[in-house]
């Protein structure tokens, strides 16, 4: 797994890419490619590719940028071609001769024998990459069908520059004095995270999930990304037995591919359904092919037990007599490093269980260099319980929109303290479109929420931001009418790939490891998407088929037990020992000066969750995400220094008493 940057003149006037910039382009993107980089220059300087390498297959002849064998055709490429071997073969066959054992070399033989797109649509893998055609004097960017692997790019009509990450781009001095996406404010404190291809810098977008996009040198066009494969639901007649050995011996395939490896390689094992399942199809697998060495394995949970699942990660790992290793982090491992790992993540951290995953990593660093987990499990196969709620809103069809919202607000307001996540499912289903509960599901304010927290100017100026226009855009796309098909083919093409995704790249990344998806390989959704709809959900239950296939390989106690999620006890942390800095944070005169949100909001939210009163943990976590970013990237350069700036300014000491809220003063939380 790597970094790539690289740089395009659209105009004959734009200068070449000046080469120290190129430079601090690359540095930025260190920590995805700690192994070696490389730079190309087209001859006449109007393409330059930049590489970091992460040295996983072919460590002695895999360096980037590669070429083919006349150097006419180049390429900087992140991730795994899993079924590379195959491809190499077939080109060989068409007279393609190759240098490298790496799957590098496969993208630009396979571009001259197919083109952009019958090269992209062959691929089975996690990319990201560009490919540049010095006789047409054009580049490529495209990206894999689910968007595991993230690219980004910018342009002002005269250059065009793409990097694996925002902040490579950032280095660039035409972004030195870059501008926040306001509207991607506002979706973002809905969904946590700006819809696609936008990002929270004004002018940075991100190439979507299965999209290629084509451009030449030289020629004033705009980049227009064109879409190459999509999730298309469409229930085809398969029995629960047929669909059982169907799935049972495409998982074992993928699996099996995704073990391509010349270093050390294990599982992030959470101890639920997916993670387990791929250890127990590893486990499989080293048996049939007699292999001696044991899988590791490794897991992550909290000091406070009721938020751990590592008792259940080491069952697992007992049963199938994994190398097994564990770390359990506490409050003050949790906040000590979240400036740095705010700016690994480069738009506002959406997912506190970023943290412990970033801590994992890190930890595993220390045996494996790729790590396989459970991610794309739950969208694609039905697993996530708002699937099963939200078929209730079907028959709330009849009541006037008032009086759903009245009624059900009405009850959720009424839970206690301890019952956020009833509040949270009736507030939801108070929403009678879809398209407003698709978005706020699993989110922070939903859309009856949000307009009270913006600043009365902000929302006269963004409205919504525009989540209901780019939830709908992204649900005329949907070709099947059934709310679970939207709702599932939704999640896939925004929560998922703008989200989760984000949250595994950035800190598996962030620790110099290669995560890869065994449920998120396309062969896999594509399997899913034909699957009858009561084999995903079925009344209460949730994904149906994956658990009965987990049933040939796992305890029922596992598979059956109660969903507990990878969850951050950021509920009693924001009414104890963080309350102080909510309050110095939040209530800033920097932060309210911004004028995104209603000071008086903002300070209920603080005080009903420090009260106890209301469970706000959602809320108050993407605030102050929020500020965090603003703070590093808007306010400061953007910098790996800037967020240790932002540390330094952060020194508060909070020492909890003995009723568990916090005193607020300087001191030694950040510092030890």
């Amino acid at each position: 797994m790597c970094g790539i940057a690289g740089y395009l003149r659209l105009t004959r006037e734009a200068a070449p890419l000046d080469v120290a910039v190129g430079a601090r382009m690359l540095e930025r993107l260190t920590h995805r490619g700690p192994d070696g980089a490389g730079t190309w220059q087209s001859p006449d300087k109007a393409c330059w590719l930049g590489h970091r390498r992460l040295s996983i297959i072919d460590l002695a002849t895999g360096a980037q940028p590669m070429s083919n064998e006349d150097e006419t055709v180049w390429t900087s490429f992140n991730g795994e071609i899993y079924n590379h071997k195959a491809l190499r073969q077939e080109l060989e066959g068409l007279g393609h001769r190759f240098r490298t054992q790496a799957d590098t070399e496969v993208l630009v033989h396979g571009y001259e024998a197919w083109g952009a797109r019958g090269l992209a649509e062959r691929l089975q893998g996690i990319f990201a990459f560009a490919v540049y055609d010095c006789r047409r004097r054009a580049l490529v960017l495209c990206r894999d069908p689910l968007g595991v692997k993230p690219l980004y790019w910018w342009s002002d009509g005269r250059r065009l520059l793409f990097a694996s990450e925002i902040k490579a781009l950032l280095a660039h001095p035409v972004l030195a004095h870059r501008r926040v996406n306001r509207r991607g404010v506002a979706q973002y404190v809905v969904t946590r995270y700006a819809a696609r291809p936008e990002t929270l810098f004004e002018g940075v977008y991100r190439l979507p999930e299965g999209h290629l996009a084509e451009i030449v040198a030289d020629s004033g066009q705009d980049l227009v990304p064109k879409r190459y494969w999509d999730w298309r639901p469409g229930v085809q007649p398969l029995s629960e037995a047929d669909a059982l050995a169907e799935l049972d011996g495409l998982f074992r395939q993928t699996v099996e591919m995704q073990l391509m490896s010349d270093v050390p390689l294990g599982v992030q094992l959470s101890g639920g359904v997916d993670s387990s399942m791929v250890v127990a199809v590893m486990e499989t697998l080293r048996r049939a092919h007699a292999d001696r060495s044991r899988i590791k394995t490794f897991s992550v949970g909290f000091d406070l037990p009721e938020f751990s699942e590592l008792p259940y990660a080491r069952a697992v790992a007992d049963r199938y007599g994994t190398e097994h290793h564990e770390i359990t982090i506490g409050f003050k491992a949790f906040v000590e490093d979240l400036p740095r790992l705010c700016w690994f993540y480069d738009e506002p951290m959406g997912e506190p269980p970023a943290v412990p995953t970033y801590h994992m990593c890190r930890m595993a660093k220390e045996h494996v260099t790729v790590m396989l987990c459970g991610e794309g499990a739950d969208e694609l196969f039905g697993g996530y319980s708002k699937y099963v709620f939200d078929r209730f809103a079907a028959y709330l069809g009849w009541m006037p929109r008032g009086l759903r919202q009245s009624l059900l607000r009405g009850a959720g307001h009424l839970m206690p303290y301890r019952g956020r996540r009833l509040r949270a499912i009736l507030e939801k289903l108070a929403l009678a479109d879809p398209t407003d509960r698709f978005a706020s599901w699993y989110g922070g304010f939903d859309t009856v929420s949000q307009p009270g927290l913006l600043a009365p100017a902000f929302a006269e100026e963004v409205r919504d931001g525009g989540l209901q226009e780019a939830f709908t855009a992204v649900l005329r796309d949907c070709t099947s009418r059934s709310d679970l098909d939207r709702f599932q083919y939704c999640d896939l093409h925004t929560r998922l790939v703008d989200d989760i995704l984000v949250k595994g790249d950035r800190m598996s990344m962030a620790a110099g490891v290669e995560a890869r998806v065994p449920f998120l390989d396309h062969k896999v959704a594509e399997f899913a998407a034909r699957l009858p709809r009561h084999l995903r959900v079925d009344g209460r239950k949730s994904k149906v088929l994956l658990k009965k296939l987990a049933e040939r390989y796992l305890p029922r106690e596992v598979i059956y037990r109660r969903k507990v999620g990878f969850t951050v006890p950021l509920t009693r942390w924001f009414a104890g020992p963080l309350a102080g800095l909510l309050h110095e944070v939040l209530l800033s005169d920097q932060a309210l000066a911004r004028g995104y949100f209603r000071p008086e909001t903002v300070r209920r939210v603080i005080d009903e969750h420090v009260g106890r009163r209301v469970d706000h943990e959602q809320e108050l976590w993407l605030l102050l995400s929020l500020e965090f970013w603003h703070r590093i990237f808007v306010d400061d350069d953007g910098s790996r220094e800037a967020a240790d700036r932002l540390r330094e300014s952060l020194a508060i000491s909070l020492r909890p008493d003995l009723s568990g809220s916090a005193v607020g003063g300087r001191g030694a939380l950040w510092s030890a």
